[in-house]
């Protein structure tokens, strides 16, 4: 990825302070929340400094946010009492987050961490859930 330190460092330093967030609540709505911040910065510094990796992370965060969002508003609705959201999955939400941001700031390919993102998006529709069940799927 190439853009500049001072971008760099203002990726690193928000989201740093979107995982504090995120360790500080115990609602799962609060974390979704907050790591709801790190798609909004990934985008805010790509129209200032564009990098395609940077548009890449912005998804797979967008798309992550997204599925996670739709699971906890089917269970709060009581639509969905099967597919359930687990502590474990909001762990490591926090831990792919922290993981992104070391990359970012020892400037490291960061595509491995998002991979890791899309495995936990997945763990939270009906398919990923089942194969979670079934001890294929970790997080």
């Amino acid at each position: 990825m190439s853009i500049g330190d001072s971008f760099r460092d203002m990726i690193v330093s928000e989201i740093n302070y979107c995982i504090e967030q995120m360790e500080k609540t115990d609602d799962f709505a609060g974390k979704l929340y907050y790591f709801s911040g790190i798609q909004g910065l990934l985008q805010r510094i790509f129209n200032l400094e564009y990098d395609p990796d940077l548009v890449f992370a912005f998804y797979v965060f967008k798309s992550t946010h997204e599925a996670f969002m739709s699971r906890y508003t089917a269970i709060k609705k009581g639509g969905d009492k099967v597919v359930l959201l687990f502590q474990d999955q909001f762990d490591e939400l926090i831990e792919g987050s922290k993981e992104f941001s070391n990359k970012i700031k020892d400037k490291k390919n960061f595509h491995s961490t998002l991979k890791k993102f899309v495995v936990l998006l997945y763990s939270t529709t009906g398919n990923g859930y089942y194969l979670m069940q079934k001890g294929l799927l970790k997080v």
